[in-house]
């Protein structure tokens, strides 16, 4: 009989935990503040990944794409981020596959940049604290200059607005702070804004885990 082998979770300060975290991000293509696809393939994802470790203190695990709404919410292994990390942990990478067609063209679209940080239990604290704390300002414009060329936006003619990493199970919060930067954008520009981001059902959300322990 062959008996199967389990990797061993380890247990204390250095036991690993998978965090699922999101951001909620949307694109604006020039003045008349018109929405934009931007969900292809990230260009350039090692810098905007290191950008995001650097304001964590953790190691991330970054999607190859942003995802609009439908395909998220669809996506099985949301739930699942030991399993993500004990796959790509290597890789830092995330791969979602070719995007969905867009019927949206025009309209603000929604994107979503899932993302797995690895982090002990001894520094989980430090790690909850740095996820309610906004960007550094030297954070802010090294991620900007690494996100917006992979997204194809133009600095001064487009712009890309977003939410902090937050926790995946808090989406709604993240789409919150995101829809109020939207609306301030099109009072800026004097373009009628086109409302808000709809909120997503709790119970579409639920059974995605705060943390996960891991192997990783």
């Amino acid at each position: 009989m062959v008996k199967k082998i389990k990797k061993k979770i380890q247990k204390g300060p250095k036991a690993t935990y998978a965090v699922p975290l999101v951001m909620a991000l949307t694109a604006l293509h020039g003045p008349r503040r018109e929405g934009k696809d931007f969900r292809h393939l990230l260009e350039g994802a090692d810098a905007i990944r290191s950008t995001l470790q650097l304001h964590l203190g953790q190691t991330l695990i970054l999607a190859d794409r942003p995802l609009s709404l439908a395909e998220y919410l669809s996506w099985g292994f949301k739930s699942r981020p030991a399993r993500l990390a004990e796959m790509f942990s290597n890789s830092g990478v995330l791969p979602m596959g070719l995007a969905a067609d867009n019927d949206l063209e025009g309209a603000p679209q929604l994107g979503i940049l899932p993302m797995i940080a690895l982090v002990q239990d001894r520094a989980l604290d430090d790690f909850s604290e740095r996820l309610s704390e906004e960007l550094s300002e030297v954070g802010r414009v090294a991620f900007q200059n690494a996100i917006y060329p992979a997204l194809g936006l133009i600095p001064g003619y487009d712009l890309l607005l977003y939410a902090p990493p937050s926790p995946a199970q808090g989406l709604n919060h993240a789409i919150d702070a995101l829809n109020a930067s939207l609306k301030d954008a099109f009072e800026q520009a004097a373009v009628p804004f086109p409302g808000p981001f709809p909120s997503i059902p709790e119970s579409a959300l639920a059974s995605i885990p705060l943390k996960e322990p891991c192997t990783k």
